[in-house]
């Protein structure tokens, strides 16, 4: 009796790699640790690999559900399906925490962003000053090591010197820029990664479900293969019970013309019926005694 229990109850494989897939995503969404957390809010690659794992659970759902619609015994059929809108509930809670932290994510990279655009835009005093001090000092020099008196000259209008800002932005921000070169790079890599298994995967699904229409429409050429058979049975099964039915309506007939011929005309019939058959008894026992003893 244990081991028909134990049989019954328990689950398919894929209702337990369900489970465990939920276990994990409540794990990594619902109560991560700090380390977690903050990994999937740094991380668009780590919130698109629980995307795909929340994709996976939720076809593992629908096939859960499938299979659990050719359940027979009704009580273990709803508890079934009660347990399954239960993981279906958990996996939503899972997609909306997931996009919460998308949606962190997105607006911590727009203030990142809007802060370097703000740092680009100031200007760099000291450079300017650095700059057009060297290019005066130079001149200074070559005039005073010559030994001869200056000259008057006509002061001429100094165009301004223009602001070099590649230049102040390599001194200030070279680390960020590399780090956002490798960022970029990382993240072109990552999407082209994921587009290419994302493709891999739908090119799997697709081969997969033509594979099964094919299955499916032999399955149907087959079952309609059987009930033309089965027709051709059942349509010979009738004609014989017709026919059967036919003598039995004449057995019927034959019956009753028998309890007419016997039980119709009343007692006098039947008396004399019975007188006929004691003279018939009569001649019989003439014919076999009496008459081999006359003598012609």
């Amino acid at each position: 009796m244990a081991r028909l229990s134990t049989g019954a109850v328990t689950p398919p494989p894929i209702s337990i790699n369900l489970s465990r897939m939920i276990s994990r995503l409540h794990d990594a969404l619902i109560k991560p640790d700090p380390a977690t957390e903050s990994l999937l809010r740094r991380s668009s690659y780590e919130r698109e690999k629980v995307a795909e794992n929340i994709e996976y659970a939720r076809n593992l759902l629908v096939r859960c559900e499938q299979d659990a619609l050719n359940i027979r015994v009704q009580t273990r059929k709803q508890e079934t399906q009660t347990d399954l809108l239960k993981k279906r509930q958990a996996i939503e809670r899972f997609a909306e925490r997931l996009d919460e932290l998308n949606e962190a994510a997105q607006i911590e990279e727009e203030d990142g962003s809007s802060e370097e655009e703000d740092l680009l835009g100031e200007d760099t005093p000291s450079e300017t000053d650095d700059q057009t001090s060297q290019s005066d000092q130079p001149l200074s020099n070559s005039l005073y090591d010559n030994g001869d008196p200056v000259p008057q000259v006509e002061p001429e209008v100094e165009e301004p010197v223009p602001i070099e800002e590649p230049s102040g932005l390599r001194s200030r921000f070279p680390q960020s820029q590399a780090q956002q070169a490798q960022d970029t790079g990382m993240s072109t890599a990552t999407t082209e990664a994921l587009l290419t298994h994302n493709r891999t995967e739908q090119e799997a699904i697709t081969a997969s479900m033509l594979t099964m229409a094919k299955q499916l429409k032999e399955h149907t050429y087959g079952f309609a293969a059987s009930l033309e058979d089965e027709k051709e049975i059942l349509l010979n099964t009738t004609a014989t019970l017709d026919r059967n039915e036919s003598g039995m309506e004449a057995a019927q007939k034959r019956m009753g013309y028998l309890r007419t011929m016997t039980e119709g005309k009343g007692w006098l019939g039947r008396m004399m019926m019975y007188a006929w058959i004691a003279g018939l008894m009569v001649i019989a026992i003439m014919i076999v005694f009496v008459f081999p003893k006359l003598r012609f």
